[in-house]
Order: C-alpha cells, then sequence, then structure tokens
C-alpha cells in the first residue's frame, strides 16, 4: 500500500515537503496499523471557520484503489490524527 500525505496552511502558509510511504518497507507491526488506518480514511470535510487553517490531504493507494480525503483544523478524526502521526514518523525513519 502506498500512503500520501501534504501539509500546508497554518500561520504563514506553511508548505511541509510531502510524505510518501510504501507500507512494504516499514516493519510489519507499523505496517499493519498504518494500512489498517488507511483502508478505514473516512471522507473529508468541508474547511472549519477560521484563517490559517492547517489542511492535511491523504491519498492513499492499494488493491482497492486509490483514494484520497482532505482533512482541516480542528476537524481532523482521531484515527486521521492517528495516520497522519505514524506516517510522519514512518516517513522520518525511512526504508
Amino acid at each position: 500500500m502506498r500512503i500520501e500525505l501534504r501539509q500546508e496552511g497554518g500561520f504563514g502558509g506553511l508548505r511541509r515537503r510531502p510524505i510518501a510511504i510504501e507500507t512494504e518497507d516499514l516493519e510489519p507491526d507499523v505496517a499493519r496499523e498504518l494500512e489498517a488506518l488507511a483502508a478505514g480514511l473516512p471522507a473529508g470535510g468541508p474547511p472549519g471557520r477560521g484563517a490559517d487553517l492547517m489542511r492535511y490531504d491523504v491519498l492513499v493507494d492499494d488493491a482497492g484503489g486509490r483514494r484520497s480525503a482532505t482533512f482541516f483544523e480542528p476537524d481532523v478524526p482521531p484515527a486521521v490524527r492517528e495516520l497522519l502521526r505514524l506516517a510522519r514518523d514512518a516517513g522520518r525513519r525511512g526504508p
């Protein structure tokens, strides 16, 4: 499974470098957890009200096809927050 994350927004229009992860390159436990969270990726939602909201774009590509969702602070579901955290950690470690 391939998972891509893009983050932008916030004060000053922060734009972080995209993260792309192939779960087959990760430790099995981490890969399973990421795959389970990505499989249950909910539909994103419209931006909330407020200036400088952080935006997260999540793209999942697996045997079931390619799907994506966009989330805005502060309305990021807990499971998506965990997916973001695990993917960032895995992206820092690299394969």
